[in-house]
């Protein structure tokens, strides 16, 4: 599908909200939801990054809705990367737009800011984005389900790719957000979002079993529904996946230098654009032998950031040596080294040593020797993730599940105003709330840390 990057121009109609997130997807299908609107306008309407709805009624277009939702979900998975490393203590914003600061300063009861509305390739987005790219592939999940072989060329394959990307969607949304709605729906809390997680990686395994072609998306339904099982504290359910994913396995969203719209977002956030750059506590990730991980290792760049006074560094996961090479870096989704970390937490004891040891191995990082009590073990593997997945999308919710200190420390001074707030989860945006009236405001959760029941 050929996306471009005109901004589509807002249609606006009497008695209709300016804004809601399910629609995203069906924008070209105005006529749909117009009410009292000047109809004349409707040519005048462009949506360059979304499909009519209409694709979604012939076989023919099986493989266009699919690329459309796997093309939708690596642009959101990008935005999320950067979005989540943002409020957690991985990435700091690096703007002198104070509206951005929320994000970073983890802002209590902020429920407004861009992190619900904006766009895939927005540094600071997470709600809508990943929501279209859930729409889309549940979509495209219906559909293929509801046809034939014969009226769809490689239909399995379709269907387990939707499935895939359908359930890091879900998934992504869990890790991020307190609660979440779906296709004008109620609430459903994190639970609930990893457990429709599960459910899509479980109909893509199911299908994909015994299938040589389809390997890729298997191992990486695999590593998927062990992180929504271990995030559902079925540690049994976990280890099982993670044991079957095979050493070296890597699931990228692909990046594209040819494309602004695909170019890798963490470089194009720290390097290109420069807003963005790595928190001061993280660019120098230690062991508890006192080594500098090599997994977690961040170069400081020449000058500063776009707002005059930080410092520059990025991950050397994400640097490159031009900017094209960098533009292009894919961006893990799931991959062997978190696996085997699931598997050593849902193992916990001396197998969950062996395991950290065997990965330190691979980059000559001395062994852990600690204790191997529950406590211990947790700790280990907490700060083991931080280094080994640095900014791939999993430090947000595991500063929430483990229960972790916040840094920098709540009603500490933020440097461009103000303090740190309690925030571990984002709580439901209020373009959701207004436009969905499936919402009970008194069940909402506000993400504060210690406000409400962890998952």
């Amino acid at each position: 599908m050929t996306k471009t990057n005109r901004k589509p121009r807002t249609l606006r109609c009497a008695g209709q909200p300016a804004f809601a997130p399910w629609r995203m997807a069906a924008l070209l299908a105005a006529a749909a939801f117009v009410v009292a609107c000047d109809t004349g306008r409707l040519l005048d309407v462009q949506a360059p990054n979304s499909v009519p709805v209409t694709v979604f009624d012939s076989p023919a277009n099986a493989a266009l809705m699919v690329n459309s939702a796997i093309g939708d979900f690596e642009c959101a998975w990008g935005g999320y990367v950067v979005s989540t490393g943002i409020q957690s203590d991985e990435l700091q914003d690096a703007t002198l737009t104070a509206a951005n600061w929320q994000l970073d300063r983890r802002d209590d009861g902020f429920t407004s800011g861009s992190y619900g509305t904006g766009g895939c390739t927005g540094t600071q987005a997470i709600y809508t984005p990943m929501s279209t790219a859930r729409w889309e592939a549940d979509q495209a999940v219906t559909k293929l389900a509801g046809w034939t072989d014969a009226q769809v060329a490689n239909r399995v394959s379709l269907l387990v790719q939707a499935n895939v990307y359908a359930g890091f969607s879900y998934a992504a949304l869990g890790m991020a957000m307190c609660q979440a709605a779906f296709d004008l729906g109620p609430l459903v809390d994190q639970k609930g979002m990893f457990a429709l997680a599960e459910k899509r990686f479980t109909d893509a395994i199911t299908a994909a079993t015994g299938v040589a072609s389809l390997s890729t998306y298997l191992n990486a339904a695999y590593v998927g529904r062990a992180r929504a099982r271990l995030y559902q504290h079925n540690l049994t359910g976990a280890a099982a996946d993670a044991q079957l994913v095979p050493k070296g396995f890597v699931f990228n969203a692909a990046m594209d230098a040819n494309n602004t719209r695909r170019y890798s977002h963490v470089y194009q956030a720290i390097v290109q654009s420069t807003n963005t750059s790595v928190e001061p506590t993280a660019r120098k990730l230690m062991t508890e032998q006192g080594e500098v991980d090599p997994r977690s290792a961040t170069t400081q760049l020449s000058g500063k950031a776009s707002d005059g006074i930080t410092d520059k560094f990025v991950p050397n996961k994400y640097n490159a040596s031009t900017l094209t090479a960098g533009q292009g870096l894919p961006q893990p989704v799931a991959r062997y080294e978190e696996a085997q970390l699931i598997l050593a937490e849902a193992q916990g004891g001396a197998s969950a040593v062996t395991i950290v040891n065997t990965l330190r191995a691979t980059v000559a990082l001395k062994p852990y020797v600690g204790a191997t009590d529950a406590t211990s073990i947790t700790a280990l593997i907490a700060s083991e993730r931080q280094r080994v997945l640095f900014v791939e999308g999993v430090r947000m919710f595991d500063v929430e599940r483990f229960n972790l200190p916040l840094v920098p420390a709540p009603g500490s001074t933020f440097r461009l105003g103000g303090v740190y707030g309690n925030t571990v989860c984002m709580p439901l945006p209020d373009v959701e709330r207004v436009n969905n009236p499936n919402i009970v405001v008194a069940n909402l959760i506000s993400g504060i840390k210690g406000g409400f029941t962890l998952p």
